[in-house]
């Protein structure tokens, strides 16, 4: 690659019996083995005696990150993975008669693994999907699996996944298993508006082209979605011990694993979003077609038949009125104006996350410490901010509501803000902890009525409705949304 690259390596502990040459797992972003708390995991694996003895060889990346991995054969559209077939050279040719040469590492492709996080595991994938004679395993953490040759809204179809078009013009390998991870909020996105997001769509999809090349589901796949996981090494270091014993457990361990969640799959009809949604407006559900991938069945038994799942919906009747003059402070009228007529409030509440978690999703943190202008907050202030305010709106909705009608007090914004400690913290944290609050927010206006949406109160020496706060919550949000695009983004 025209470069030096600097390795991690982790060997066996002392004194282990076990006769070389090891079983190996090479390890995209070995840079980030600290953040992964990669060593304290080995440790507890180990003196557990759960895994055997192997080598962990992990080259670092550097800025050429988005050039280096990425599928051998193609760039993507945007030019990006440039260099991932020198990269795949260097594995293949380098790295590997190194590992085995310097730290006994062994050649048998049955023993080798290959893994990596988010486009690192792109690159693992692909590798091990084109040299099953190097590798027969492939573990992969929040796959950039969307990978494409044609940018959304510029023609772009499914088809344009480049691994997926990989993986249907090529040949599964008998030996070939892979262990497939995602996070239900590794991101916002859905290209589809299908309710399910990308990441976890384009991983299950890339599942379905390998159970199309002959992949036994039962014997050779493992995919776990963990539930609140973010697309954030806090994640993926959590998670793998269910990895490593996957691919090293010693002989007894393997059946510790919890089995890995079934998954339901929703043909790909925009109408169909709401089917998997938390309460939203009424519709007919769909029977949903499960894809399940459970541990195989003892042998002699029959691989039971997926059940089919079918939601029972509930849907509260949704308010259209929108609040009247009289129902809150002038001041207000700007946030209520930017919630269109006709639009559900409760429904903006629950689309608008998409939207924060988008706009805060390839920043760094210095980007995010940012101001605008001198001053003025940063983007980290704006969302601490945002979550603060949301808190205090459906405070006072709730006492409200309750037939409490008591002048409740105002705050003072800025001096909450001056006081938050945002810049202190990491965008995740912050991220966590608006969906910990908009998920409460949502919950406890879906449960009011229409006669206490009626109800009204005074807050901040002036009047207001329950109904009015329905609709000052998102109408302040999309307020910041605007004040992001229009004077953030630009300067990012």
């Amino acid at each position: 690659m025209g470069r030096d690259v600097e390795l991690s390596i982790l060997l066996p502990p002392l004194g282990n019996t076990a006769p070389a040459p090891y079983p190996v797992l090479y390890l995209n972003d070995g840079q980030d083995l600290e953040r992964l708390n990669l060593q304290a995991t080995l440790d507890a694996l180990y003196s557990r005696q759960a895994v055997r003895p192997f080598v962990l060889v992990a080259p670092h990346a550097n800025d050429l990150r988005t050039q280096e991995y990425g599928t051998a054969a193609h760039a993507d559209f945007n030019g990006r993975g440039s260099l991932a077939g020198a990269y795949s050279d260097f594995v293949l040719h380098e790295l590997l008669p190194f590992a085995q040469a310097r730290y006994h590492a062994t050649a048998d492709p049955a023993q080798a693994v290959m893994a990596g996080f988010s486009l690192g595991g792109l690159s693992a994938f692909d590798l091990v999907w084109h040299h099953p004679d190097a590798f027969a395993r492939a573990g992969v953490f929040s796959g950039s699996f969307w990978w494409r040759q044609r940018a959304v809204g510029a023609g772009y179809t499914p088809a344009d996944r480049i691994m997926h078009g990989l993986v249907r013009a090529g040949q599964l390998h008998p030996s070939h298993r892979f262990w497939l991870q995602t996070g239900t909020l590794d991101e916002r996105n859905d290209r589809n508006e299908n309710g399910v997001i990308d990441s976890i769509e384009d991983c299950l999809d890339i599942i379905d082209e390998l159970i199309k090349t002959g992949l036994d589901a039962h014997r050779a796949l493992r995919y776990v979605q963990v539930e609140g996981g973010h697309h954030h090494p806090d994640t993926w270091g959590r998670v793998m011990p269910d990895f490593l014993i996957w691919a090293f457990g010693q002989e007894g361990s393997r059946p510790l694993l919890p089995a890995p969640l079934p998954v339901v799959r929703l043909p790909l009809n925009p109408d169909l979003a709401p089917a998997i949604l938390p309460a939203s407006a009424a519709t007919t559900a769909p029977v949903l077609v499960p894809l399940e991938l459970p541990q195989a069945p003892p042998v002699g038994q029959p691989v039971p038949v997926a059940a089919v799942f079918t939601p029972t919906l509930s849907s509260p009747d949704m308010p259209t009125t929108r609040p009247l003059d009289g129902d809150f402070l002038p001041y207000a009228a700007g946030y209520i104006n930017l919630v269109p007529d006709g639009t559900d409030p409760r429904e903006a509440l629950r689309s608008q996350p998409q939207e924060i978690h988008a706009a805060f999703a390839h920043l760094s943190e210095a980007q995010a410490e940012k101001a605008y202008a001198p001053g003025k907050w940063t983007l980290k202030e704006m969302l601490l901010h945002q979550i603060d305010s949301e808190r205090v709106f459906a405070y006072r909705a709730m006492r409200f509501a309750r037939g409490d009608g008591q002048n409740l007090p105002g705050f003072e914004q800025d001096d909450f803000v001056a006081h938050s400690g945002a810049n202190s913290r990491s965008i995740v944290s912050l991220l966590a902890e608006y969906d910990a609050t908009r998920a409460a927010t949502v919950a406890l206006f879906e449960s009011f009525t229409e006669e206490q949406l009626s109800r009204r109160g005074a807050a901040n020496g002036g009047p207001a409705t329950v109904r009015a706060l329905l609709y000052i919550v998102p109408g302040h949000e999309r307020h910041h949304l605007n004040i992001i695009r229009e004077r953030y983004q630009p300067i990012l």
